[in-house]
């Protein structure tokens, strides 16, 4: 089993801005390796003559101080907004970093992973194993009741997480409780891998390898290979790759995943602009070191399997190899990411990605060779985050918010943004310690599509789909 490494990628990448639900998914190439700075076009002055005009007059008469940088931000932000594309956007420095965490293959903290429950944080699972958690002794159960001196109770896992992640090195003090005990424990942070693929021999057939890939990030595919070669260890001589719920990540990690299952020459994605296909990348050994998975395999998908995960089942699709599930998301744009001043960044639409076939998978997704036989609400596209509903719009797609809600117990139904809507949306945010605004945003959504998952999992005749397709 190799030896994980973390490198700077320098490939194509796909950032998860935020969650699937939101559609706010990016790819992200660098300039050297597609883009042709020479045609760029140039504005002359007169150009922006107007924009000089309006910020001379507002920064000279405005009534009161004006701020002269939120003026040029907004100026900046507007340009990108006035594209109509919610994937081209101007970002400050703070939202480049949150990009850059969001791929990065470790982080600082204690590794232990938390849900709420009671509105409560708790320890899910057992902690990742030597980090500081499971070093200081913490439980899968246990109920984490104040970080720092600082009650939990009330907040969202987002505020937990950012009250106990820190620097390497520093310590944080957490009030823990066990069952009838309650104590104090200090423990020291430190450097956490955030792997992104899991693995088990499948207990009902123990030849069969069941993988799991949650996103794409730095060490996806060093992790891949390593699963599969421990897989193989254990007495696999097939697998099930689970891309359901993955919403994306590094584009060149993806590549080389696919790569793992294609012949040397295979094209495993195309790109093209407004005009043509311009690049073709196939698998090779210096995509995937020499790697091959040859066993018989099979793939999962469904609506939230997104961006980079998408571009995996097309192309394994490509070749035959069977995916089961229900179409995916159809998120198929590139962009690029430059940096605009001394501080800001403008994440720019520049060309889409293309299947092997050179089929584009915009809005329509990539539709599984075996359907799933799941339930209706597991076959619905992903509600938009942030969506601007108030009681008494209608459309389709609060229709399908009040089924899912309706899945998750709540009495919901028709495509009228009810009054029920939104209690049913206040119930699941004071279940979260969101603020129980009844309204629709990211994280809302993120805790629906989590919960609505877990009812498909209890079930899950999809994986016993894949099993059958394996015999």
């Amino acid at each position: 089993m190799q030896k994980k490494t973390v490198s700077i990628p320098v490939l194509l990448i796909v950032v998860v801005c935020t969650i699937i639900v939101t559609a706010t998914i990016v790819h992200f190439v660098e300039e050297n390796q597609i883009l042709h700075t020479d045609s760029v076009v140039k504005v002359t002055r007169s150009d922006l003559d107007d924009v000089q005009d309006l910020y001379d007059l507002i920064t000279t008469n405005y009534v009161e101080k004006v701020d002269k940088k939120a003026l040029i931000r907004g100026a900046l932000t507007g340009m990108t907004e006035a594209l109509g594309d919610r994937r081209s956007k101007f970002l400050s420095k703070e939202e480049m970093e949150k990009l850059r965490e969001d791929v990065s293959s470790s982080f600082e903290g204690i590794g232990a992973n938390l849900q709420l429950r009671n509105r409560l944080p708790y320890v899910e699972k057992e902690p990742i194993k030597n980090s500081p958690a499971d070093k200081a002794g913490l439980k899968m159960g246990d109920v984490l009741r104040e970080v720092n001196d600082t009650s939990t109770a009330q907040r969202s896992l987002d505020e937990i997480a950012q009250m106990i992640r820190g620097k390497k090195g520093t310590e944080v003090k957490l009030l823990i409780d066990r069952e009838d005990e309650q104590f104090t424990v200090t423990i020291q942070r430190d450097v956490i891998a955030n792997d992104t693929v899991t693995g088990t021999i499948d207990p009902s057939q123990p030849n069969v390898g069941s993988i799991q890939v949650s996103h794409f990030r730095e060490t996806t595919g060093l992790e891949f290979r390593n699963i599969i070669e421990k897989l193989r260890e254990q007495g696999a001589i097939s697998f099930i790759v689970d891309l359901r719920q993955n919403s994306g990540g590094l584009f060149s990690e993806a590549e080389r995943v696919a790569s793992y299952f294609l012949k040397d020459g295979d094209t495993i994605v195309q790109f093209e602009n407004d005009k043509k296909t311009i690049e073709k990348h196939v698998s090779a050994k210096k995509v995937d070191e020499g790697f091959k998975i040859k066993e018989p395999s099979v793939f999962l998908v469904d609506p939230e399997t997104a961006s980079s995960a998408e571009l995996v089942a097309a192309a394994v699709k490509s070749k035959d190899i069977p995916v089961v599930g229900i179409t995916t998301f159809g998120k198929a744009s590139v962009q690029n990411v430059k940096k605009i001043g001394k501080s800001g960044y403008i994440q720019l639409t520049v060309l889409r990605w293309l299947t092997p076939e050179g089929e584009s998978i915009s809005r329509k997704g990539v539709s599984p060779t075996i359907e799933a036989n799941v339930p209706e609400y597991a076959k619905l596209p992903p509600i938009p985050a942030n969506a601007d509903w108030r009681i008494g719009d209608s459309n389709e797609e609060i229709s399908n918010l009040n089924r899912m809600l309706q899945a998750l117990g709540h009495q919901t139904e028709g495509e009228t943004y009810s009054q029920q809507t939104s209690n049913a949306l206040k119930v699941i945010q004071t279940e979260n310690n969101l603020e129980p605004t009844g309204l629709v945003d990211a994280t809302t959504v993120q805790r629906i599509q989590e919960e609505l998952f877990k009812l498909v999992k209890a079930d899950d005749t999809a994986y016993k789909q894949a099993l059958e397709a394996l015999k």
